[in-house]
């Protein structure tokens, strides 16, 4: 079983989502035989969350703020992981937009954090200039006469979004791609071009994705799907798992089932170079 996680989450500061702190998460990983912890809360800027009717308080419009919640929560893995002998890493979970003002604000996160991994992730869909934002779990925010084609347009830049992501060169690798299909967009095989175009994005680009096992959990599938990681062995695309963890109990959850199906499949290309 892969031995290392690189996508899990803290509640630190009582702003991110998770429902353990890094404390907690650490053991747990160190009690269930793990080598390596990620520890990857979400970086979520865009200037356009300012003017949101609802939005998260993990989305921030203010970077400074932003930088400096992940500086004392990057301190507080640093202390908390001086208790263990596990290797404790310090990640991003960095939702990307195409705006040159994301562009610039990322660089500078960077910058300043200096984090040793980033998960490139998209949780949004949106129109073309970003004006308008819908997290996938804000979905009832979305004006009552939204036509199809309207939502599917949204869809598409959602799409278009995960394409870009790969192509900007930003992450070590990308999180759950499909991740609207969990909220029953996108599942019909009018967008199977659309996924195959990220998944040459993927392979053109040498970047690795993530098999992430918490949408087993909520559905019984993983994102991306079985069909796309099929598609992603045959290229030979490097692939790891993933639990996306944001409790204790969820820690190291079917990466043994997963082990078992990647066996299955003939992948020979994993990703494991932190």
């Amino acid at each position: 079983m892969q031995k290392f996680n690189f996508h899990c989450h803290t509640n630190f500061g009582g702003i991110f989502d998770g429902k353990n702190t890094a404390e907690e998460m650490i053991l747990s990983y160190e009690n269930k035989g793990f080598e390596t912890v990620g520890i990857s809360n979400h970086c979520i800027y865009s200037k356009s969350f300012e003017n949101l009717q609802k939005s998260s308080v993990m989305n921030f419009f203010d970077l400074e703020k932003l930088i400096d919640l992940h500086k004392r929560c990057f301190e507080n893995i640093d202390k908390c992981a001086s208790k263990h002998k596990i290797k404790v890493l310090k990640g991003l979970e960095t939702d990307f937009f195409m705006s040159k003002d994301w562009r610039n604000a990322f660089e500078k996160i960077i910058k300043e954090l200096n984090p040793d991994y980033i998960i490139g992730s998209t949780h949004f869909i949106r129109s073309k200039d970003e004006k308008f934002l819908y997290n996938l779990y804000h979905l009832n925010l979305l004006p009552s006469n939204t036509s199809q084609e309207e939502l599917d347009d949204m869809v598409k830049n959602y799409w278009n979004n995960v394409i870009e992501s790969v192509k900007s060169g930003y992450f070590t690798f990308i999180a759950h791609p499909d991740y609207c299909c969990q909220f029953n967009l996108a599942i019909g095989k009018e967008w199977d071009d659309l996924k195959h175009m990220f998944i040459e994005a993927l392979n053109t680009n040498k970047t690795p994705c993530e098999i992430n096992t918490k949408c087993i959990r909520l559905n019984g599938n993983p994102c991306p799907s079985w069909n796309m990681i099929k598609e992603m062995i045959k290229k030979e695309i490097p692939l790891l798992i993933s639990d996306d963890a944001h409790r204790i109990e969820d820690t190291g959850a079917y990466f043994n089932e997963t082990e078992d199906k990647l066996i299955e499949y003939g992948c020979r290309v994993r990703f494991d170079c932190l």
